[in-house]
């Protein structure tokens, strides 16, 4: 008797926790519960939340049910052959999750706050300089070789690396402008408050 209630009682806790997970392109992911998708709208309500919220339905992947099943959300685009297709899309996902995970640009955030910070010099003309750095750094991708990944046989696939490089693009150009900026307004005040006025 006491072996049924346990079961009960693990079955009553899994499915309380049970939850479904909405996969969205640029690879993040929802926890939610009560996903419906009607009337080409994706709705669905937060863990903790009684409110039901909308995402527009281009923005995701795919939706993941508390059952195992999955939901294939995105459409390709009929007009266009180069579009991706479903699997292809997932494996761009999954590289935006791995460059997530494990791709950490601290070279980067270094010089550019140095870089910011040494623009201060030119006082608010040096505002273009951060921005112009990170359009710079940004137009390079890194070498998906070179860095941890969580499938390394996925690393010769292009639609895994192409994923994994836009990832890595848009976080170094945002590093480098919130810490560029960051830099430049330390450094436009150390030096108005340390160099004597000409």
């Amino acid at each position: 008797m006491k072996h049924i209630f346990l079961s009960l009682f693990l079955l009553v806790a899994t499915m309380a926790s049970a939850q479904d997970r909405i996969i969205l392109i640029n690879g993040d992911v929802l926890d939610v519960k009560n996903v419906e998708l009607k009337d080409n709208k994706v709705s669905f309500q937060l863990l903790n939340k009684e409110k039901r919220k909308r995402i527009n339905p281009d923005r995701v992947f795919s939706v993941q049910y508390a059952t195992g099943a999955e939901q294939i959300v995105f459409e390709p685009d009929p007009l266009d052959p180069n579009d991706f297709k479903p699997e292809e899309m997932r494996l761009f996902i999954k590289g935006e999750q791995d460059a997530k995970l494990y791709y950490h640009n601290t070279g980067n955030k270094i010089v550019s706050a140095a870089v910011g910070a040494g623009a201060g010099l030119l006082s608010i003309y040096g505002l273009v300089v951060p921005a112009l750095y990170s359009t710079v750094v940004g137009s390079f991708s890194p070498n998906v070789q070179k860095h941890n990944v969580s499938d390394p046989g996925l690393r010769d696939n292009l639609n895994y690396r192409e994923g994994y490089e836009r990832q890595c693009r848009e976080r170094k150009i945002r590093n480098s402008l919130v810490y560029g900026f960051g830099g430049f307004v330390v450094g436009f005040a150390a030096f108005a408050i340390f160099l004597p006025n000409n």
